[in-house]
Parts: C-alpha cells; structure tokens; sequence
C-alpha cells in the first residue's frame, strides 16, 4: 500500500529548496518510485530554462536503473529527452511518478514532460495540483490518453503553497518578498546573522531579481554592497525610496554595473516579476503593503540590539532549515 501523502510531501519540500530560483516558472518537485515502492530519484525544477523537476528524476532514475554513467554530463533538456526517448528500452513501466504540478502539455524553452511520460509509459502518475497556465496545460489528458493510471489532488493544499510566487506573476505580474535576517531574540543590527547558506540562496533570489528596493536610510547608515557576489551572479537592480541627492558616489550602490532608480514616495513604486524588499521594521511598516509575502532567515542566535517589531499578520506556508538557520516562508493574511 502506497502512502500517497508521504512521498508527495518529499517532493514538496524538495521543489521548496528552490523557491522562487525559476521564476517566472513555478517551482516543482517531482518523485519516482520503483517497483518495490524504494524511492530511486528526486528532483526539482531549479533555475528558469533549466531542465523540469520530471526531467532531471527522469534522468537520475534512469542512471539508478540502467548503471548508464554517460547521461550524467548531458544537462540540455531536449538532449536528455531525446536520450531517454530513444534508450529507455520499457525501464519506466513499473514506476511511479510523484510530481507537485500536473505536467506540462507544451514544450518550449523546454520540452513536453506530459508527452515524454506518455512515450516512457510509467505505471502512475501522482500529481498535487493542477496547473492553472492555459498554456501549458492539457497534461492530464495527454497521460490519460496513452492508459497511464493518474491521481491527483493529493496534499492540494501544501501544493497550492508552493505554487503562491508563481499565481502572483501570473495573476498581477509581480511577486515581491521582504526579506528579513534576524537572531532567535529578534535582534537584526550588528553584523552579519545569516549562516553562509542562506546567504547563497539570498544571492541567487538577487542573481535573478528584478529590483531590490531598500531605503535610503539603510543605505546611508550601512552601505550595502546589494549584489550577487556569493554565487558570482548578476548585481540586481536598486530601487532607493528616498533622495538621490543625499547619497555619495562612492557608495557600494553605485559601484556595480546595474541601474539605480529614485523614489521619493512609495505610492509611487511600480513593480513588475520578481523582486526583493530589504530593510529595518521601519521601512517593513511603510511598504508591507507592497509585499507578497516575507521571507524570514531566523539565526539560532542571540545578541543584544534592537528587535524586528511591527504590526503583522500572517501564516507560514513552509518551514526549512538552510545551513544553521530556518527559514520561513510567510503569507500575509
């Protein structure tokens, strides 16, 4: 007996390690089980134009399944595709597949997953929530059609969780997070808090960041360096909200190749994609009202200094732990 439940709740939390790193695409987990129900792979979607959360299980299931060393180095989609098309010699048919979105009908930047499953032929295919992009719907009936047992709905809620970044850039064109590092009092002055992990996986959220906004105060009282330097990415976009004329040349703001922008009132910040809001409980309290959600890096810490406090309200959609700290996905109520 197959606990549906437990193996989709591995490749959620696995697509969550992503989060937002492929946007505009949403982030997707995807599970394979072999005959005797032993996990054999697990996959996600990782970064946008990358290979799918199906594709790279795919890949890794057949190595696991065949010894076949040669189709680690492949890493293009539609090679790896083609590879498996051509060499999967029925290895599929006695597995099942877990994956956190139904899979896509279209092929694009990458190729169909719906339609490889079909050729691939597993036995079942789990699924935790529809998908809602017209465009690249349609996968459920392509399984359906060539006699592929399919589930869906399984955990539909936490699956609708993960899927929060992607429904507001398909919904209203952007997706903005607060990002806050604080100590388990609260603290947030003095230093770095963040583990060197989270710290990557902020620099990758900023490698392919829209804009991130940030106040002139921060700026003046830390000079920030506000790039991607941990994972050798792009330095992103700067949206100041302040004055333009109180802030000197030789701040690390202006060092980088990118484009600083001035605002003096935030009514006036127009966002679009993805973007990343940093700054102190005060400037929190002036643009929450901008903020699709928080992200929270909570450091198994303490210190003395001032506490990150304001008037908030919220759920946590999902909890992991990034290095030595936690961090906290949370929805604005």
């Amino acid at each position: 007996m197959v606990d549906y439940d437990f193996y989709m709740d591995i490749a959620i939390s696995k697509a969550w390690e992503f989060q937002a790193l492929a946007l505009p695409n949403p982030s997707v987990g995807a599970l394979i089980l072999d005959s005797n129900n032993s996990i054999i792979a697990l996959g996600a979607h990782e970064i946008f134009g990358g290979c799918h959360a199906e594709l790279n299980a795919l890949k890794f299931a057949f190595i696991k399944l065949n010894g076949v060393k040669e189709l680690e180095a492949i890493t293009d989609p539609f090679e790896i595709y083609d590879y498996l098309i051509k060499n999967h010699n029925g290895c599929f048919v006695d597995t099942k597949i877990f994956v956190t979105l139904e899979p896509c009908a279209h092929s694009g930047k990458t190729p169909s997953c719906a339609v490889l499953l079909s050729i691939l032929k597993p036995s079942e295919v789990i699924i935790s929530h529809k998908d809602i992009n017209k465009s690249a719907s349609g996968g459920i009936e392509i399984l359906k059609s060539s006699g592929i047992k399919i589930k869906y709905g399984i955990l539909e809620d936490r699956g609708k969780d993960l899927l929060y970044p992607f429904f507001c850039i398909y919904n209203k064109s952007s997706f903005n997070i607060f990002k806050v590092a604080q100590r388990l009092n609260g603290s947030f002055e003095n230093g770095i808090i963040s583990s060197e992990d989270s710290m990557v996986y902020s620099h990758k959220m900023r490698s392919i960041a829209n804009h991130i906004i940030i106040s002139q105060k921060t700026i003046l009282n830390d000079d920030p360096k506000l790039d991607s330097r941990f994972v050798d990415g792009k330095a992103p976009n700067i949206i100041v909200v302040g004055r333009e004329n109180k802030l000197h040349k030789n701040l690390n703001i202006f060092k980088a190749d990118r484009e600083v922008k001035f605002i003096n009132n935030i009514d006036d910040i127009s966002l679009c994609g993805f973007n990343i809001i940093e700054g102190g409980a005060l400037f929190f309290d002036s643009i929450k009202d901008k903020a699709d959600c928080l992200l929270v890096f909570l450091s198994p810490n303490m210190q003395q200094g001032r506490n990150f406090t304001s008037n908030f309200s919220g759920r946590i959609m999902h909890s992991m732990r990034i290095g030595k700290d936690i961090a906290l996905w949370i929805q604005k109520d």
